[in-house]
């Protein structure tokens, strides 16, 4: 079903009449189409059951196909250039629709078409650093020049250019391989990995010689990007900063706006921000990110997750409140990755122990933190809740310090058993350290009695230790510690 959600998402009925497009094939398609875009169906079962009823004698995988088919072949007729986006965005897609089209064209041996669009296309391709098809027609050029024209002049010109090209696209996708090979690592998994700093160093020193050679968008994209997760990785925040800034300061002198690389690394500037508790500087950074994205993209949702982050680090509790809301209200939530979404949930229980304290104020409104069930939380976290040293720790810590509040001192007891066993079997490395610290300063509060200045007596060690090693300091990923532990600790001590 998502791929049909993101293909009804992307061709509008409005664009298929603006465009002239055929009609639908049948009724029963139209209609699958129409409970779709009107937002009634989110699932393959929900969507066989009301075309069942209105046409029974239609099976669902049938019409769901024809759907899929007719929407798959309008993408080439829709206008997809919309105002909003940029020049290298635009230039995208007229350049792969070009490119489909000189395809057909030598397929039919259309040797004059052929060349009039392979001529305007290789230069715009160039122009925006699409490689693979500059490459492609720098080859079809040559081969037409050499094979059916006998132009020597062109055929040696095109054939100079394949062969740099080639190297291009060599060293653009062996860039791409490498990064991609250490980011996987990272997706559902969030502890922080000192291996990959290792790997990084490798592959960056193997594709050093070509990102010195070839400036191109891909290139630098990648191997930027991987000189980042040299740094990141062991969460050295100040070289970071430094390799992002180099990369900004090259996209930025581009020819065109290049959206996906400056929101790129103004996001991993942002990540930096947090770690060094550079606030202002990390919501300026993110003006400038905010107003590269499209809203409801993957990357707008990314943006928004340290837009929260800051706000609880500068303890702007109604800020981060409303950014929840704008996430958790928004169309496009409900299609973003599991992974994803499961880390809205601890976000979204954080706020709602915020609420709670009384440190958010949602009167007068339908508050979206009422939908939110704490005996559901840690069923709607499955992948977390099996990542033993990255974000399964902040989903037991808010179990604790949320049973704390409600005064449920057995309970508490109960969890603290658990997470006692927890701390001893997976707690050990750097990278968890501070959460070390605040679990040792959590397991304190029922030996105390649960009293406020037993608690504090008790813990102090572990509060010392805790504020010896700041985040800017600490080998752990910024997704972990979502509100300070220091700032956490007086919230609990203040249920006491």
């Amino acid at each position: 079903m998502q791929n049909l959600l993101e293909l009804v998402d992307i061709v509008s009925k409005k664009r298929l009449k603006a465009a002239g497009a055929p009609g639908f094939p049948d009724a029963p398609t139209c209609y699958l189409y129409d409970i779709i875009k009107d937002g009634f169906v989110k699932t393959d079962e929900q969507a066989s059951d009301l075309l069942s009823k209105k046409y029974p004698a239609e099976t669902y995988q049938r019409v769901k196909q024809q759907l899929k088919k007719y929407l798959n072949r309008m993408l080439f007729i829709v206008e997809l250039n919309l105002p909003h986006y940029q020049l290298r965005q635009k230039a995208y897609f007229e350049c792969h629709r070009s490119w489909a089209a000189m395809k057909i064209l030598v397929g039919k041996n259309a040797r004059a078409s052929t060349l009039d669009i392979a001529s305007d296309l290789l230069q715009i391709s160039r122009r925006y650093d699409f490689s693979d098809i500059a490459l492609d027609i720098a080859r079809t050029l040559r081969l037409q020049y050499g094979s059916v024209l006998g132009d020597l002049k062109k055929f040696e010109q095109f054939g100079i250019l394949a062969k740099h090209l080639d190297l291009v696209v060599r060293a653009e996708n062996q860039a791409e391989e490498l990064y991609t090979d250490l980011i996987v690592r990272f997706v559902n998994n969030k502890s922080a990995k000192k291996e990959v700093h290792e790997q990084a160093l490798s592959y960056f020193a193997q594709i050093e010689p070509d990102l010195n050679q070839f400036e191109t968008y891909k290139m630098h994209l990648c191997g930027r990007l991987i000189e980042v997760l040299i740094h990141s990785s062991v969460n050295d925040y100040k070289q970071t900063v430094g390799v992002c800034a180099r990369a900004i300061a090259f996209f930025e002198k581009r020819s065109y706006v290049a959206n996906v690389p400056l929101q790129a690394f103004y996001y991993q500037s942002m990540v930096c921000c947090v770690q060094l508790r550079d606030y202002e500087h990390g919501k300026e950074i993110a003006r400038k990110g905010i107003s590269l994205l499209e809203d409801g993209t993957f990357n707008w949702f990314k943006y928004q997750e340290l837009l929260i982050i800051l706000a609880f680090h500068t303890r702007a509790y109604q800020e981060a409140y409303d950014v929840l809301k704008r996430v958790l209200l928004h169309r496009k939530y409900s299609s973003l990755p599991e992974s994803t979404r499961q880390y809205w949930k601890i976000i979204e229980a954080y706020q709602y122990y915020l609420k709670e304290l009384g440190l958010i104020d949602v009167e007068g409104e339908e508050s979206i933190l009422s939908r939110f069930r704490i005996a559901r939380f840690a069923n709607e976290t499955p992948l977390f809740s099996r990542d033993r040293r990255g974000l399964n720790i902040p989903i037991l810590i808010f179990q604790i310090v949320y049973l704390i509040h409600q005064r449920k001192q057995s309970e508490t007891i109960d969890r603290m058993d658990a997470i006692a066993r927890y701390s001893t079997r997976y707690l050990v490395k750097d990278d968890t350290y501070r959460s070390n610290c605040f679990i040792k300063m959590l397991l304190v509060i029922p030996e105390a009695g649960f009293h406020k200045v037993a608690t504090k007596r008790h813990a102090d060690r572990f509060v010392k230790l805790l504020k010896a090693v700041p985040l800017d300091f600490a080998n752990q990923s910024h997704e972990v510690e979502l509100i300070p532990y220091e700032d956490l600790w007086e919230m609990v001590l203040g249920t006491l």
